[in-house]
């Protein structure tokens, strides 16, 4: 994620030993690295050509908590849910209505997710999540947050928005983390540019893995709604 070309170094380094008063002395206070903590945030809206009870139906038909953690270099190994609650108070026939994707069930779950991380840069091999769920009729609630640092990861957390939009649904993702980055002082811009589009990119992936897992799911969730009447 975080690279630093060592020419450039050099370089700067000569040109500080030069043009700086203090000269040497100030060179090596800007080029002797340092952990710096690079906290960045990033935000994704967009809108899915299906309503609400048609994407809350692939949510719970679907595994989607693929689509929503698994983007650079990170994939999804293991999840396991710790407790489901559905409050039925406000739906007279739960079954028939769920069967027809008109429920009017609220549910909240919470999940345990172990992901495996494919980055060099963040020398961590496992990140432990927990996820809460909260799926209403007209608004979905889903937030992820890191239980640990992992490596250089020392925080990650994401929110996932579902609305109404009339016959389409409104997403908003959004992403927080926080990379430990070490490189010289005078690159810090440098390094938290690239942490800060690198959570860009992020949020691009799980935009396209969710309209991708609509897209594969949309036909089989109509087509079921369709027999139920």
């Amino acid at each position: 994620m975080i690279s630093i070309n060592r020419k450039a170094v050099i370089g700067v380094g000569k040109w500080l030993g030069i043009a700086c008063i203090g000269g040497l002395g100030f060179g090596a206070w800007g080029l002797s690295k340092s952990d710096c903590a690079v906290p960045v945030k990033a935000e994704r809206k967009f809108v899915l050509d299906v309503d609400i009870d048609t994407f809350r139906q692939i949510l719970v038909r679907t595994n989607a908590t693929a689509a929503i953690i698994e983007h650079g270099g990170m994939k999804l190994v293991d999840e396991a849910t710790d407790a489901v609650d559905i409050d039925l108070s406000n739906d007279s026939r739960p079954l028939r209505n769920f069967l027809r994707g008109k429920s009017k069930a609220n549910v909240s779950a919470t999940k345990h997710l172990t992901v495996r991380m494919n980055d060099p840069q963040l020398k961590a091999s496992e990140l432990l999540l927990s996820q809460d769920c909260h799926i209403q009729p007209e608004k979905i609630h889903i937030v992820t947050t890191s239980d640990q640092p992992a490596g250089e990861l020392s925080l990650y957390n994401t929110i996932l928005d579902a609305v109404k939009a009339g016959q389409k649904t409104e997403l908003t993702l959004s992403l927080e983390m926080t990379v430990v980055v070490r490189v010289p002082r005078v690159f810090l811009s440098q390094a938290e540019a690239r942490v800060q589009q690198a959570a860009d990119k992020a949020m691009e992936e799980q935009e396209a893995a969710i309209r991708s897992l609509v897209a594969k799911a949309d036909s089989s969730v109509v087509g079921l709604t369709h027999l139920i009447h």
